[in-house]
């Protein structure tokens, strides 16, 4: 099966209505491909509105919800540990590609700059 797991950006972008994140986070929902990090909870619903709050918790009730585990920060630290060579890389960021990684997911993000990881796949919509 393919698996999605996107972004925060993604979520927020989908929740104002924007093209093409609605409509992309519509389908995949649908199709049943997506995949909610739990960083990515805690980053949306600490600046929804209750109206979006509601619509995500449904989400979150619906979905697969994937938690940092001990394999997930061995891999952020190795992310995180490279990227201070070259371009510093947030450690939450580095979580989710870590999580992205480990459950065989596609990223799906704004920001792929922020993702430089090179065994990971990351597409923007």
């Amino acid at each position: 099966m393919i698996g999605y797991l996107p972004d925060t950006n993604i979520f927020i972008r989908a929740a104002k209505g924007y093209s093409p994140e609605s409509e992309l986070l519509s389908k995949l929902i649908k199709k049943k491909q997506i995949k909610i990090s739990s960083i990515v909870a805690g980053e949306f619903l600490s600046k929804a509105t209750s109206q979006e709050e509601k619509a995500f918790e449904k989400l979150l009730n619906e979905f697969i919800i994937l938690s940092v585990n001990l394999d997930a920060a061995r891999i952020a630290a190795k992310y995180r540990k490279m990227s201070l060579k070259t371009k510093k890389v947030h450690l939450l960021d580095c979580f989710l590609a870590a999580q992205a990684k480990l459950n065989k997911l596609t990223l799906i993000t704004h920001n792929k700059s922020d993702f430089p990881m090179t065994d990971v796949q990351v597409i923007t919509p």
